[in-house]
């Protein structure tokens, strides 16, 4: 009896996550089989103007509940508090990594959204607020208006605060050369937010609407998507749901199969 071989085996797959949040999904590809490289495209960092971050951190306890909708979020606000989240307010997570990392600062979420976006989110947590519930908002400039929007129509007194930003690697050109250079097929590549869909393609500048044409794209989730098309690009893979296992799963899906 053969054993059946991993989904992904032989094949390629370009990470492109910031460095400290890729270990999980570089690992679950090369789990699957797959030759997983990574080529960081976005670095996180503090926000331009740090004083409102850490009047909300100062602040903290006047909110009765803080919505994260990205491990970033919750590590850069726990970065400015003195002495941990106060028992009485809450913390609700987009998903399980976000929960994950509130676990990580000893914080259980009050609520974790089945829907791992911003609308469920929205959705979830306004079902549990009355009006005149003080909500902060941490999140990065580029952030979608959806969840502040959706907890304002619930009631919510929203206060968003700018908590951190994202840039472009600057080593990501000369890693992007050594992986592709000038010729080489992109082949697969993972995306997990509209920026890192938007930093790839200017790595290509002026040669973009050529190289677009090699690439396979994998997409964590319909925002994402919708970006990549913008840039003209139809993912050949979205996840089912926003995680490791769950792009993973849809790259092998989409992979043809090797003939026997």
């Amino acid at each position: 009896m053969t054993d059946t071989p991993a989904p992904l085996t032989g094949v390629r797959v370009v990470v492109t996550r910031p460095s400290h949040q890729a270990a999980g999904l570089l690992a679950a590809f090369r789990a699957a089989g797959a030759h997983a490289e990574p080529l960081p495209l976005i670095e996180v960092g503090p926000p331009d103007d740090p004083a409102p971050l850490e009047r909300a951190a100062r602040d903290i306890a006047a909110y009765h509940w803080i919505a994260f909708a990205s491990a970033n979020a919750v590590d850069a606000l726990f970065g400015r508090l003195s002495s941990g989240l106060p028992a009485a307010v809450c913390a609700a997570a987009v998903g399980p990594a976000t929960a994950e990392a509130l676990r990580r600062h000893d914080v259980e979420p009050a609520l974790v959204a089945e829907d791992r976006l911003a609308e469920g989110l929205a959705t979830e947590l306004s079902h549990r607020i009355a009006p005149g519930t003080r909500v902060l908002l941490p999140q990065p400039p580029d952030a979608r208006p959806t969840l502040a929007e959706e907890l304002t129509r619930a009631g919510a007194g929203v206060h968003t605060v700018i908590a951190y930003t994202k840039h472009a690697s600057p080593h990501a050109p000369t890693r992007a050369r050594a992986l592709f250079g000038d010729e080489v097929p992109l082949g697969w590549v993972t995306f997990t937010s509209p920026a890192i869909a938007r930093a790839f393609a200017a790595l290509f500048g002026y040669a973009w609407p050529t190289r677009r044409l090699t690439l396979r794209a994998a997409s964590i989730g319909p925002v994402t998507s919708t970006e990549l098309r913008r840039l003209g690009v139809e993912p050949a893979a979205e996840a089912a749901a926003p995680g490791d296992t769950e792009l993973v799963a849809a790259v092998a899906a989409a992979q043809p199969l090797s003939p026997s």
